[in-house]
């Protein structure tokens, strides 16, 4: 067991004494007044230091700090087990710190100011702190036997380019902002620049890895964590606009900015969003908001000092009437207005949930309804002073205006053209998506233009300023926005709705043409198991949903299924009585015998009975009867108590045709027709006998019942005619007699048949309960469900048992499920891709991995292609085949990946050891799916699934794979425009390093000076 001190991992070490350095920093400088540049910067190269130690247990797999636990497992590889550093909440935190310490450090090497210091220090402080509190040191009470695993979706070389662009953004803005409060401008733009071309490449990687990833084609979905991205993007780019146009607010942009920044790390970590969150402490959680907090109240108050001379700043640049200032002016307000929304939109709920309350954020189809209608005419008012800025002195107000004219008048030509149909750009979307993407293409393309004509303007000079001139690396930065929202506009409903995606399917040795001439040949497929294993148990019992389905699949399985197989087993053992099995031999068949025609004579009572008038009257007592038959059928019918699961069978005689008569004329005080509501009951004074062959039928009561009452009103009424009552179609129903076989075997009218043989009886006469039987003879399950105690002990400790309070909190989310087990399950597939004859060999692997099953995000990983066809891509998903359910059939179906990586697991472990880990597979596979079903349908549904999944995995077989008979299931999409999307935020990342390493030189040559 790895050293701790307090609970913490030795790793903490430095980090500990990192935070007590820059946390004392932070107090002397701002709150005594003392310089504490010495220490502090020690205690930033702890931190920096520190994470050279903190890599350690994640290569030597130290599966007892917390954070190697949750993102490692053996068979994860060195270079991945690096980058799952900073895949947890408290790691992603440290790192953080680290990237702002080294920023820290630069700022502090040339200048010594307190107020710099002291804010550095601060934004360490409280970087360290979360990552202490969201257990980045923490050691796990209980060692594990091995790791959790890393999130399936993180398995990704993406992993180290996202958290790196994006955190490092996070931390080189964070701290630029202290510099521009702390008025250190050049270094802190260097910073701001760097950080913010990070941020913009964060927020592409991170589109680009979820469009590649999840299967669906989104690279932007309004997940909170995307939006808080933009959030912080939003007002970083605020802060370039508004030194231009009102630098008396920089400082007030500035401390919002890094309120921003806090508020993003501190939704990543609060729930707000289902897609990113970290589990994190509510105190660790709180630090980050609280910090955010704090720094919009300084802003606030910066923004009351300087709004008088902001507002004068701003009128003179509306004034001058200078195109590129003017521009300058809407660019900021429109900006502003797109931030304050955004900040607003995130920040409010994430102060409401601080304060314990739940809250949604708009996501997905509400995100769009929410934000696009706010912020794309703001984007509009953005594109338009593009012109403005980059063009407009070349232009003048005159040729501005005509631009801006004549792009308006073509955005609304196209715009109504795709009101009326004319021009329909997203055929399954909703009308208005084409119209907006009508109006908005215009925009666009002038913006680009615009600033691709300045480059061009400068380069066909040749000025020699070109490469040190701001201006140009902004027209490049703009040209690269411009781009990004034309691509945005062209693939963004195409992305987004699963609408576009047609399914196809490829068996091997096929050929499969798509869209644009895209060919793919299926040449190979093979399936694997790692033989690395992971721990999905101590960790996950008690919490997991996982595990509470688990559990209540076993639970129902032991009393139902396990209970039937126990009465139909005794019901095998009492259908070796004669009587009994002569019984219910008779109740399964649809007709004991055929009579033909019949009279019976005897003495009887016949009461009339009024159900309508709710009375009863006697129209004749102890006399003489006929009931003349014709065409009489005898069959079983048996009426089932579902309380106690007894089987009453009754016996009823069907007629053609029925008369009864009686020695008095009863019509006249009975009704003429006799229909749904009125029968008669027959008492005979002495059993009648009814002989037909080696089968007597003794009756005693009955009830005669027309056609109309067995029909609900459709059928025929019984007549009334004089003393004689006619019907046809009538039913003669023994209510009370005996049933005499072989003249020996007497059994009593109504019989009962006990629940096991009821339930023997159903099992041997239902194919498909035949059919479950012998699978589960076959697969071994069928001698543990004989004992349904054993099932139970699965579900339950021995303690909740004897206790009997099954599903009490301290008893609930268990399952006995082996500890270890195999990491990962893949198909392999080798495909032939291309267009034409020009196919080249593609191999792709379809991951399954177990521990993202039981962590609820399933364990799936589809495998995402998209080749390009110009500035369009082909987006193409490969999802394994399915099984069908052998209890719903079609209408449920189980991914074969599961089935296999069950099938491989089983061969190691007890029958009972394998229903545990199926129970806990069929909980995480079904979680989201039995959570919106009423609670008996929930139960019924995964102990219905459970037996499948059993069943299957027991008897799979690679070699006889659905593949080969139904093939890979594909869904494939044409998303128009989308490369603009990843070409155009690179281009406005390379300008912004372009600008940074101009300001770099511009800082030498004024340090030479």
């Amino acid at each position: 067991m790895a050293f701790s001190l307090f609970g913490l991992h030795y790793t903490a070490i430095l980090p500990a004494a990192a935070l007590a350095l820059v946390a004392y920093s932070a107090i002397a400088s701002l709150a005594l007044g003392r310089r504490v540049e010495r220490i502090l910067k020690l205690g930033l190269v702890l931190a920096a230091v520190g994470w050279l130690v903190y890599w350690i247990p994640f290569i030597r797999l130290d599966f007892t700090l917390h954070e190697v636990f949750w993102n490692t497992s053996p068979g994860l590889p060195l270079w991945m087990r690096l980058a799952s550093a900073w895949a947890g909440g408290g790691g992603s935190l440290y790192l953080f710190s680290v990237v702002a310490s080294l920023a820290g450090l630069y700022l502090l090497r040339r200048h010594e100011v307190r107020w710099l210091a002291g804010g550095v220090a601060v934004v360490v402080t409280v970087g360290l702190l979360a990552a202490f509190l969201n257990d980045a040191f923490t050691v796990l009470p209980e060692p594990p036997a091995s790791g959790a695993g890393l999130n399936p979706l993180l398995k990704s070389p993406w992993l180290y380019p996202h958290p790196l662009t994006t955190f490092g953004g996070y931390a080189l803005l964070a701290v630029s902002s202290i510099a521009f409060l702390a008025g250190v401008r050049r270094e802190g733009y260097i910073l701001y620049e760097v950080g913010w071309a990070l941020l913009t490449l964060g927020i592409l990687i991170g589109g680009y890895w979820s469009y590649e990833t999840f299967g669906w084609g989104g690279y932007w979905a309004w997940d909170p964590v995307e939006t808080s991205e933009l959030m912080v993007w939003l007002v970083a780019t605020l802060l370039a606009h508004m030194l231009a146009v009102a630098p008396s607010l920089s400082g007030f942009n500035a401390a919002w900015l890094l309120s921003s920044i806090f508020t993003a790390m501190y939704v990543t970590r609060s729930g707000l969003s289902p897609l990113h969150s970290f589990a994190a402490s509510t105190i660790g959680a709180a630090s980050l908001l609280s910090l955010g907090a704090a720094a919009f109240a300084y802003a606030v108050w910066r923004l009351y000092t300087s709004v008088e001379l902001a507002g004068k700043e701003l009128s003179r640049a509306i004034r001058s009437l200078d195109t590129y200032r003017v521009g300058l002016a809407v660019a900021f307000a429109a900006l502003l207005a797109a931030s304050v929304f955004v900040y607003a939109s995130l920040f409010i709920p994430a102060l409401y949930t601080l304060a314990g309350h739940e809250v949604t954020v708009p996501q997905m189809k509400e995100g769009v309804e929410f934000y696009h209608p706010v912020l794309y005419p703001l984007l509009i008012a953005m594109l338009a002073a593009i012109p403005a800025v980059f063009t407009g002195k070349w232009l003048g107000w005159r040729g501005y205006a005509a631009l801006t004219a004549t792009t308006a008048v073509i955005a609304s030509v196209l715009a109504v053209a795709a009101y009326r149909g004319y021009i329909v750009l997203a055929p399954l979307s909703p009308q208005e998506t084409s119209i907006l993407m009508a109006f908005g293409l215009p925009w666009a393309v002038t913006a680009a233009a615009s600033t691709a004509t300045y480059i061009a303007l400068q380069v066909r000079r040749r000025s020699p300023t070109l490469l040190g001139d701001r201006l140009s690396g902004l027209s490049l930065l703009h040209l690269g926005l411009s781009l990004t929202v034309l691509g945005i506009l062209l693939s963004g409903t195409y992305a987004f709705n699963t609408v576009y995606l047609r399914d196809y399917t490829l068996k091997p040795g096929e050929v499969l043409e798509l869209p644009g001439g895209v060919k793919l040949v299926f040449e190979d497929y093979s399936y694997g198991i790692s033989s690395s294993r992971v721990d999905i148990y101590t960790q996950y019992v008690g919490r997991s949903s996982s595990y509470y389905y688990g559990q209540v699949a076993l639970y129902t399985l032991a009393n139902d299924m396990a209970s039937i197989i126990r009465d139909y087993e005794v019901g095998r053992s009492l259908y070796e009585n004669r009587t009994l099995r002569l019984l219910l031999n008779l109740t399964m068949r649809d007709e004991l015998v055929y009579l033909g025609n019949f009279t019976v004579e005897a003495n009887a009572t016949v009461r009339f009975i009024s159900f309508t008038q709710n009375a009863t009257m006697v129209i004749a007592y102890n006399e003489p009867v006929r009931i003349m038959l014709t065409n009489v059928t005898l069959t079983p019918a048996p009426v089932l108590d579902e309380e106690t699961g007894r089987l009453m069978v009754y016996l009823r005689l069907s007629a053609a045709r029925m008369v009864l008569e009686l020695q008095r004329n009863v019509s006249a005080f009975m009704p003429p027709l006799l229909g749904v509501h009125e029968l008669l009951a027959l008492e005979f004074n002495e059993p009648t006998r009814i002989v037909l062959g080696n089968i007597t039928v003794e009756v005693v009561n009955a009830t005669l019942t027309s056609q109309a009452m067995l029909s609900a009103g459709k059928g025929a009424p019984l007549r009334v005619e004089d003393g004689r009552i006619t019907g046809e179609d009538s039913v003669i129903g023994i209510d009370a007699g005996r049933l005499v076989v072989w003249g020996n075997t007497s059994i009593a009218i109504p019989a009962e048949l006990p629940r096991p043989l009821v339930v023997y009886a159903v099992v041997s006469q239902d194919e498909r309960y035949r059919e479950l039987m012998r699978l589960l003879n076959e697969t071994g399950l069928y001698e543990l469900l004989r004992e349904p105690d054993r099932v139970l002990e699965l579900a339950f400790t021995r303690d909740c048992l004897a206790s009997g309070a099954l599903f009490a909190d301290s008893c609930r989310a268990y399952v006995a499920a082996p500890r270890l087990v195999p990491e990962t399950a893949w198909l392999d597939v080798k495909l032939l891709v291309g267009r034409g004859d020009d196919l080249r060999e593609v191999k792709l692997r379809i991951r399954f991995e177990a521990y993202g099953e039981v962590q609820g995000i399933h364990g799936l990983v589809p495998k995402v292609m998209h080749p390009g066809l110009g500035l369009d891509e082909l987006y193409i998903v490969i999802n394994p085949p399915v099984v069908d359910s052998i209890i719903y059939g079609k209408a449920v179906a189980y991914h074969e990946l599961l089935i296999y990586y069950l099938h491989e697991a089983f061969k190691n472990l007890t029958v009972p050891d394998r229903l545990a880990l199926a129970a806990v597979m069929v909980g995480g596979y079904n979680a989201d799916f039995v959570s919106g079903l009423e609670k008996q349908q929930a139960r019924a549904f995964l102990e219905n699934s459970l037996l499948d999944v059993y069943i299957l995995a027991s008897k799979f077989d690679p070699a006889n794979s659905t593949l080969v008979r139904d093939g890979l299931r594909l869904q494939v999409k044409l998303v128009p425009g989308v490369r603009l999307v990843w070409i155009g935020p690179v281009v406005m990342a390379v300008s912004a390093l372009y600008l940074a390493a101009v300001g770099v030189l511009a800082s030498r040559r004024a340090g030479r000076a």
